[in-house]
């Protein structure tokens, strides 16, 4: 539920970026403060909610910002290769991009970003 909800608000934001700012700032431009609003947006409920997490918030959020980052690196290189290479609308191509990324976010996430240290075991 939250997944899906990070990827509405993020394809929001962009939209909204696009068109409000079309014609003034690039369109990765968009992509990055798209991006890092969505995870300022959506970081409470990853940390609450999906993996109720007790680390620190400012520690918490710069790892799960770090997976963002990796999500924000497929855009950066999957947007122009869909509209400057296939020649892909933004609009369709971020859509495109979206579909990619979730899977690999979450697992970093999982087993990264909220990972339980009371899990964690250690061979002797």
């Amino acid at each position: 539920m939250v997944g899906a909800g990070t990827n509405v608000v993020y394809f929001g934001l962009f939209w909204l970026g696009w068109h409000f700012f079309e014609g003034t700032l690039p369109y990765l431009l968009v992509t990055a403060l798209a991006n890092f609003t969505t995870a300022l947006l959506m970081y409470p409920a990853y940390r609450g909610f999906v993996f109720r997490s007790s680390t620190g918030w400012l520690r918490g959020f710069a790892k799960f910002y770090t997976v963002y980052l990796f999500g924000l690196g497929c855009s950066l290189v999957g947007m122009p290769l869909l509209i400057e290479l296939l020649h892909t609308p933004v609009l369709v191509a971020q859509a495109v991009v979206i579909v990619l990324v979730p899977v690999a976010s979450y697992l970093l996430h999982r087993f990264w970003t909220f990972r339980d240290p009371s899990h964690t075991t250690v061979d002797a």
